[in-house]
């Protein structure tokens, strides 16, 4: 047997050559097998004569089953001798082949890129990091959501006449015979935020509680549902009542509710929370900055396996049992081809600075999967993500350090 190789950035392209008596002798072995295995008529198993055993198979079905033997026996051979790693093995290529003749056939091997990004450290030189501010301020606009949300809507007892700036009960239809004239039910909108562009809602100035107003809108060019920007839309609206939101006072029971003693405690924790918030986002921006500069600097072809089995796994994830939008591959094909070759260059950064997860880290990602089986390759994966996390952060540190400087 004769090989051949060429590598040809993360593909490997083989070349194999058996003479013509190593076919021979494989087509024997074949027919010695089957001898051993095939229940001929007349015969106990595997004491049929061989030329009896070779008529009753047929001898096209033995030398063509002998010459498959050949190609993956010499293919695993092949993978073995040049230490490969392959992703996918395709494009087999029956040069020569038959009874009598040498076997020569082709075949190219995807394999696991090899990435080295050496200049790691001066590729993330400029980025900079901010560290995260919360002012007094912060904390007021996020106490106030809270009571927001927290707040009972009342009816404005003393007047029912609509004002700008009000919170209207309203029930709104595209067809006048619709309106459900229930106080129980509607929405809620604030008169001069507009309804579906801005100043729309104008004409529900200086009604009052009961009436009905025709309004004639159109749909903003930017709006989120393409089919729908632009156009003329007409509306019915009926004003079902006015409204006041009510909101709980800052006090210790307000705080309590939180688990807090007092309202200096509440806002020093809600002060914190916000400060874990910006600062994970922050973090998040950073690391993606990371990503895009290593997958720049990694000029290796990605296997279109790899690209194909991250696109898969990311709409597992995202559609779990539902159907993946038609263009999903397309629009994000460059982007899972990017973020491989980031992953390639963090685990080569891990290497070089020999980042390794711990135990407990490893054992963190896959408590976040809840999966009840967990198998070798379970835990593999885990690492290799825990890794890239530790490598990451790692960089993050550096960048933070220069700050410091």
């Amino acid at each position: 047997m004769e090989k051949e190789i060429v590598h040809n950035g993360s593909r490997v392209q083989g070349k194999i050559s058996y003479d013509q008596s190593e076919v021979t002798k494989a087509i024997g072995e074949e027919l010695r097998l089957r001898a051993s295995s095939v229940v001929v008529p007349g015969f106990r198993k595997g004491k049929a004569p061989l030329k009896l055993v070779e008529n009753f198979i047929g001898r096209e079905t033995i030398v063509d089953r002998a010459i498959d033997r050949l190609v993956n026996t010499g293919i695993e051979d092949f993978i073995k001798e040049y230490e490969i790693v392959p992703l996918e093995i395709r494009d087999i290529d029956i040069v020569e082949r038959g009874e009598g003749k040498p076997l020569v056939f082709t075949f190219e091997i995807d394999t696991y890129p090899r990435v080295e990004v050496e200049n790691y450290r001066e590729l993330i030189s400029d980025l900079v990091w901010e560290e995260p501010v919360v002012t007094e301020e912060d904390v007021d606009n996020f106490i106030e959501n809270i009571r927001k949300r927290m707040g009972v809507w009342r009816d404005v007892e003393d007047r029912k006449i609509v004002e700008n700036g009000d919170y209207v009960l309203i029930d709104i239809k595209d067809d006048p015979s619709k309106l459900d004239e229930s106080i129980e039910t509607g929405s809620i909108i604030k008169i001069g935020e507009g309804l579906i562009s801005p100043g729309d809602d104008e004409s529900l100035v200086g009604k009052g509680v009961g009436e009905s107003v025709e309004i004639k809108t159109r749909f903003p060019e930017d709006y989120r549902e393409e089919s729908l920007r632009g156009r003329e839309i007409t509306l019915y609206v009926l004003i079902k009542g006015i409204k006041i939101l009510e909101l709980p006072p800052v006090d210790e029971e307000f705080a309590r509710k939180f688990n807090y003693q007092t309202v200096e405690e509440m806002r020093e924790g809600f002060k914190k929370s916000i400060y874990r918030e910006r600062l994970a986002q922050k973090e998040q921006e950073l690391s993606q900055s990371i990503r895009d500069r290593l997958a720049q600097a990694v000029t290796v072809e990605i296997p279109e396996i790899m690209v194909r089995d991250q696109l898969e796994s990311w709409k597992r994830m995202l559609y779990q049992n539902r159907e993946a939008p038609e263009d999903f591959d397309e629009k994000n094909y460059d982007y899972a081809s990017d973020h491989i070759k980031s992953t390639l260059a963090l685990r080569y950064i891990a290497e070089k600075e020999s980042i390794e997860p711990t135990e407990e880290e490893v054992n963190r990602i896959i408590s976040s999967w809840r999966v009840k089986n967990i198998t070798e390759d379970v835990r593999r994966s885990a690492n290799s993500i825990a890794k890239e996390d530790k490598t990451l952060n790692f960089l993050i540190e550096l960048i933070k350090g220069e700050r410091t400087k």
